[in-house]
């Protein structure tokens, strides 16, 4: 079992990163709205503001509570996209399940969707990009592999088979772990979870020499800790990426990469 660290691969990014933002002409903005109190949302939030400062992108937060009309939403995202200030704009996910969240994230504009969710997307969705990273640190040839998905999210899962596909990794789709889902599992060479449920993915319900992603991120006792059971399913995985310190760092990074390409093509065109 080899664990795959993302945080020292971040940090080489972010230093390209910032040397880049140093060259520019003019400072790189990011806009986040985030709505409602979410503690993993706020987390994420409060993560990629602190690397924006890191590396010098200008940080804007908009913060709604649950209350707030969709409508308003996507009135703040059409300001956003006619601000010159701002180079790119991410929504934090999820959102509370009384809005459409394909919606919202297809309002905004293609050329500051740094988190290549819209259909018309320049950049690939820092999520995936990150986590199709680590899974190149394995050095293994992944032509004609199996993996699962096991996420809620529609938009989330259409990219990474997107990029699946294109790396010709044959990819399923589950929402939830149950016993009808956990035979589809096992089956599986990779498993890529993005539940948000501490240690819900156990040892037994994994192909022995799997590569496990574990997207998930929960707070419990003061902690960080992932969907899946880590110390267990360590030793029945060939890879596993460990949280934190796994593909977080990486989302980031690549989140702040996509800022810099954004604003390079604003600044050309």
């Amino acid at each position: 079992m080899a664990i795959l660290r993302g945080d020292k691969l971040a940090d080489k990014i972010n230093k390209q990163t910032k040397a880049e933002i140093k060259k520019l002409k003019i400072k790189p903005g990011l806009a986040a709205i985030l709505i409602g109190n979410n503690s993993a949302s706020k987390l994420y939030v409060s993560i990629k503001k602190q690397e924006a400062k890191k590396i010098g992108v200008n940080f804007y937060e908009y913060h709604f509570s649950t209350k707030i009309k969709e409508k308003e939403i996507i009135k703040t995202i059409n300001l956003l996209n006619k601000d010159k200030n701002i180079h790119g704009i991410i929504v934090q996910l999820p959102l509370p399940k009384k809005f459409n969240t394909n919606k919202i994230i297809q309002s905004i504009n293609p050329k500051k969707d740094v988190d290549g969710f819209n259909r018309k997307n320049i950049v690939v969705s820092p999520l995936v990009s990150g986590s199709i990273e680590l899974l190149k640190l394995t050095k293994q040839n992944l032509k004609n592999k199996s993996a699962v998905i096991i996420s809620k999210s529609k938009i989330f899962t259409d990219s990474f088979k997107a990029e699946l596909k294109n790396k010709q990794i044959k990819t399923i789709w589950v929402k939830e772990i149950n016993k009808n889902t956990v035979q589809k599992i096992k089956q599986s060479d990779i498993a890529i979870i993005a539940l948000g449920k501490r240690k819900i993915l156990k040892a037994q319900m994994i192909k022995k020499g799997a590569i496990v992603i574990d997207i998930g991120i929960n707070k419990f006792k003061g902690k960080t800790i992932g969907d899946v059971d880590f110390e267990k399913v360590k030793n029945k995985a060939s890879y596993i990426t460990p949280v934190p310190k796994g593909v977080g760092p990486m989302t980031v990074a690549i989140l702040m990469k996509n800022v810099v390409a954004l604003t390079k093509r604003d600044y050309m065109s």
